[in-house]
C-alpha cells in the first residue's frame, strides 16, 4: 500500500530524488524571503519512506490562498527516491492519499485552489480524473549537452551564428560565485523587467541562491561595462537558464545570446546531461528567439483541484488580467519598481 503522510517542517522528507524546488536551498527562500508557510509530507509504500512531497501555502489579500508546489519553480514537488518506480497500480492510489491530504489542508488554510506544477509522475495514463483540471499553457526547450558542443550548433538556427560571429568580436563574459556582484547588476534585470511590465524578483532571491551553490551569475560585457546578465541554476546534472537580461543599449552586440552560447559551452564541456532555457510560451516572442537554438519542445502540465465554487485558477499565459498593472509597471520609475514589484511577485507565488 502507498499513501502520504505528512511530516513536520522540523523533520522534512530526506531530499535524494528531488527537484531543486524541494531541496533546503529552495525551501529556505520560500519562507526567509517570501514568509511562506511550508508543509511536508512522506510518501510511504508500507512501512517504508520512499519519496516526498512539499508545497506552500501561499496567502494574498490580492490572488487568495493557493496551495502551490512550489512557488517560482515548475518543478515537480513530489518526488521518489532514487532506483524507486511506481508500480501500474500505485499511481491512483497515490492521487488517491494525495487528494485527502490537500482536500485537508485546503479545509484547515482556507485555500481557492491547489496547484501541482509538474506532477507527471501522478498521471501517467493520461489527462487526469474529474478531481483534477490540467492546462499545459507553457513549454520548455532542453538540449541534450551530453552531445559535443560542435553537433549542438550545427542545429542552430543560420541568425544566431551571424549574430554570434559579431558577439564574439565585442563581447566577453564571465562567471562569478559571489552574491555581492549580482547587487551591480540588478538594474540590467529590473530594466528589462520594465519592459515586459512585469513585477521582478527582489535581488534578495538571487543573493539567496548563490549563497546557497544553486545559483551561477554569468555577465556579459562591452566595452568593459556590464550589458547583460544570465542568472542560471544548476542541479542534478541540469544547467536552468532561468533568468536572460540586456540593456537595450547594447543589443546590436548580441550579449544576451553571447550568453546562451557561452554557457551552452560550459555545460557540455563539465559533463552535464542538459540545458534547460525554462518556461516559455508557445507563439510568444521569447519562445520565437529560443526555438532557433533548437531545443526539445516538452510541455509543462499544472494540475489543479479547485476548492471554491467560481475561483478560476488563473493560469492566464497572456496576462490579459494584468492589462493595466502592466501598462503602469512599463513606466513606473525603477525606484518604484524595485520595491513594489517584488511584493507583487510575493503575492503571486510566481
Amino acid at each position: 500500500m502507498i499513501k502520504l503522510e505528512p511530516c513536520s517542517p522540523l523533520d522534512p522528507p530526506q531530499e535524494p530524488g528531488a527537484a531543486y524546488s524541494c531541496i533546503s536551498a529552495w525551501s529556505g527562500l520560500c519562507r526567509e524571503i517570501y514568509h511562506y508557510e511550508l508543509r511536508y509530507f512522506l510518501i510511504r509504500r508500507d512501512s517504508s519512506a520512499i519519496g516526498g512531497f512539499c508545497c506552500a501555502v501561499v496567502r494574498s489579500a490580492l490572488f487568495g490562498t493557493r496551495l502551490i508546489s512550489m512557488p517560482f519553480s515548475d518543478e515537480a514537488g513530489l518526488w521518489l527516491s532514487p532506483g524507486t518506480a511506481l508500480r501500474p497500480e500505485e499511481p491512483a492510489a497515490l492521487r488517491d492519499s494525495l487528494v485527502s491530504c490537500l482536500d485537508s489542508l485546503a479545509a484547515e488554510t482556507g485555500a481557492d485552489y491547489a496547484e501541482l506544477r509538474g506532477a507527471d509522475a501522478l498521471f501517467p495514463e493520461g489527462p487526469p480524473d474529474g478531481r483534477f483540471l490540467a492546462k499545459a499553457p507553457y513549454l520548455r526547450l532542453v538540449l541534450d549537452t551530453a552531445l559535443p558542443y560542435e553537433t549542438l550548433r550545427g542545429k542552430f538556427h543560420i541568425n544566431l551564428i551571424k549574430n554570434l560571429r559579431k558577439a564574439d568580436k565585442f563581447v566577453t563574459v564571465r562567471e562569478t560565485r559571489e552574491p555581492a556582484e549580482f547587487t551591480p547588476v540588478y538594474n540590467i534585470y529590473l530594466q528589462q523587467m520594465r519592459s515586459f511590465g512585469s513585477p521582478p524578483l527582489p535581488a534578495e532571491h538571487f543573493r539567496h541562491l548563490m549563497r546557497a551553490g544553486l545559483g551561477r551569475l554569468f555577465i556579459a560585457s562591452v566595452d568593459g561595462k556590464p550589458a547583460a546578465l544570465l542568472f542560471a541554476l544548476e542541479f542534478d546534472g541540469t544547467f536552468f537558464a532561468d533568468v536572460n537580461a540586456g540593456l537595450p543599449e547594447f543589443e546590436t552586440f548580441f550579449p544576451k545570446i553571447k550568453l546562451f552560447d557561452e554557457t551552452i559551452r560550459l555545460a557540455c564541456r563539465e559533463g552535464l546531461r542538459r540545458y534547460d532555457f525554462m518556461r516559455t510560451r508557445p507563439g510568444s516572442g521569447v519562445y520565437e528567439h529560443k526555438k532557433k537554438w533548437a531545443g526539445k519542445e516538452i510541455p509543462i502540465r499544472y494540475y489543479f483541484r479547485v476548492y471554491k465554487e467560481g475561483k478560476d485558477p488563473g493560469l492566464d499565459p497572456a496576462q490579459g488580467r494584468f492589462a493595466l498593472p502592466s501598462l503602469l509597471l512599463r513606466f513606473a520609475p525603477l525606484s518604484l519598481l524595485k520595491a513594489a514589484g517584488p511584493l507583487l511577485r510575493r503575492h503571486a507565488g510566481k
